[in-house]
């Protein structure tokens, strides 16, 4: 029972490697197809590939011209084709003896391109450190930048299609730049699932001695300008305030001259004109003495002069005769 049970465990096994492998196709860089069905292995026999792409359908299907081998056992196949070919379905077949394994697969997004090259890093005549690179297809090209500054974490940005360039802003010369591309095919001319590999890294920075004498020797020729138009506008803006804060404008009519006759107001005030013409400036002025009490002798030899009103002095000092008589006359009550 043991023996019999071995054996059939040893002829299941045998049936599954002989199952055929499956078979996976991608389209490296615009220039061939590349098949391969050894992902779960090396196969133990020896498979023959044939492919044909539905744009020709009155075309056979034609074995592969060109194995990629692992230990003499076929595990891939390596193609050209045609770039429009991508759009149609890709047919395959692996052959052996009796057993035939058919797949259809599509193209259009599996693309992998190459990393890009000639890979170039300089500062710029902005003072911003500036990526370019070269790489196929420029308008159906998008890519992907990644940097570091002194070994820390990578940063990835997202760069359009068709652009093959990169700025990174104001680097330091002090410290050490690693900045990598990679590539894939935009949605402009199908989108691809795959983006190619990261380029070799270019580094630029604190090992760069040219770039960093050339750096400090522009900054030390512009620091003394930079210092002057600081200086110049703060002094400036101080001037202004100034002005703004205590200047004032205010406007003062002409005082007219006063006239030598300072009796005659009417020539150097201005009043309007109604009350101008209401001042009456003829009147006699007329001489006034502080009051005092005196008895009733001196009451009668009180006389108020005014020069020129002689006639009115007996109302005057009956007046004061009168007010004297009135005031003794309550005192003996």
């Amino acid at each position: 029972m043991p023996a019999r049970l071995l054996l059939l465990l040893c002829l299941t096994g045998h049936v599954f490697a002989r199952e055929p492998p499956d078979v996976d196709c991608l389209v490296v860089h615009l220039k061939y197809v590349h098949c391969s069905w050894n992902k779960q292995g090396t196969p133990e026999v020896n498979y023959t590939f044939y492919s044909r792409f539905d744009n020709d359908p009155g075309k056979e299907f034609s074995e592969c011209s060109n194995y990629l081998q692992e230990n003499n056992t076929n595990t891939g196949c390596k193609q050209p084709y045609q770039e429009i070919q991508r759009f149609y379905l890709f047919n395959t077949t692996l052959v052996h003896g009796k057993q035939i394994s058919p797949k259809v697969l599509d193209l259009k997004t599996k693309v992998k391109l190459n990393p890009p090259t000639n890979m170039t890093v300089q500062r710029g005549r902005d003072s911003n450190l500036w990526l370019n690179w070269t790489q196929i297809s420029v308008k159906c090209v998008e890519s992907e930048v990644r940097y570091r500054v002194n070994n820390r974490k990578w940063e990835t940005n997202q760069v359009p299609t068709a652009v093959q360039n990169y700025c990174v802003n104001l680097p330091s010369s002090s410290s050490l730049y690693e900045l990598q591309v990679r590539s894939r095919m935009g949605y402009v001319c199908g989108e691809s699932s795959f983006w190619s590999d990261w380029s070799q890294p270019v580094v630029w920075g604190s090992n760069n001695s040219t770039d960093v004498n050339r750096m400090n020797k522009s900054m030390s020729a512009w620091t003394p300008v930079l210092y002057a138009v600081g200086a110049f506008i703060l002094i400036l803006l101080v001037v202004m305030l100034l002005h703004h804060e205590r200047i004032r404008i205010r406007i003062i009519p002409v005082v007219p001259k006063p006239s030598l006759d300072l009796h005659n107001i009417k020539d150097w005030v201005q009043f309007p004109k109604g009350l101008k013409e209401s001042f009456n400036y003829n009147e006699h002025p007329c001489l006034v003495r502080e009051y005092c009490h005196v008895s009733q002798s001196d009451s009668e030899a009180c006389s108020v002069i005014i020069p020129g009103n002689e006639s009115d002095l007996s109302t005057s000092c009956s007046s004061s005769t009168s007010t004297v008589s009135t005031e003794e006359e309550m005192v003996s009550v």
